[in-house]
């Protein structure tokens, strides 16, 4: 379920509302790169790309040093192999889940900044629609105690018993049993703010690489020590 939501809504949504964007009120006194392979695209993508991993494996870090989560690791040899579709039932995974979709909701945004050849990021609306759509139901799905929504997607649930062990109360909606001896993957309260204000943070990173570093001050600065060595044309 997770994945046809990143495919079907996030990249596929995120994607026809980019190419919405209408052009600048004044042409640019420069042309927009042509090279795909130029330094300005190889920073711009590579620096967000290193980021978000670097976010990514962190988010690990962070995880390990939870009292809650210790000794609530995945083992494969306690799960069921053969229930292969059940096999993202632990924290791991679920960590893993909330910070990459926030990721690739994050990763349409950026390339929103139009910069001089485009309207301002802020003038494509149905681009913030749809992105501000997708935030507040992912964070739902992080922030809320255990609700059918996140138990569609297997994130931040778990069994009937478990939940009531936990104080839940007995949820009204089926649940398939979870294929892990613990039962849920329910994040405490307390962790899961800490965890959405973690992604929230890895998407202000990427943000202001791409305001300051690819659009801003860095590359203006950069052109003016290394400019490129364009072709001459002789007429």
């Amino acid at each position: 379920n997770l994945w046809m939501l990143i495919d079907g809504a996030i990249a596929t949504g995120m994607m026809l509302t980019i190419s919405l964007s209408g052009p600048a009120e004044r042409l640019a006194p420069s042309r927009p790169t042509s090279r795909i392979l130029g330094p300005q695209m190889l920073a711009s993508v590579g620096g967000i790309v290193l980021m978000n991993w670097l976010f990514s494996a962190m988010s690990y870090v962070w995880l390990f040093r939870q009292d809650w989560f210790r000794c609530n690791e995945h083992s494969a040899a306690e799960s069921e192999a053969t229930k292969w579709w059940l096999q993202g039932d632990n924290y791991e995974s679920s960590i893993m889940s909330f910070v990459s979709t926030f990721q690739f909701i994050n990763n349409g945004f950026v390339v929103n900044y139009g910069y001089l050849h485009r309207a301002k990021w802020y003038k494509n609306y149905a681009l913030l629609t749809v992105w501000a759509f997708l935030m507040a139901f992912v964070s739902y799905m992080l922030l809320a105690d255990p609700n059918q929504v996140g138990c569609a997607f297997r994130l931040n649930c778990g069994t009937s018993s478990a939940l009531e062990g936990l104080g839940y109360g007995t949820p009204t909606w089926k649940i398939e049993p979870y294929n892990s001896p613990l039962g849920h993957n329910v994040i405490p309260q307390a962790s899961r703010y800490k965890l959405w204000g973690y992604c929230l943070g890895n998407m202000a990173a990427t943000n202001l690489w791409q305001i300051f570093v690819i659009n801003g001050p860095v590359r203006r600065l950069l052109q003016k020590k290394k400019p490129l060595r364009r072709l001459k044309v002789k007429l």
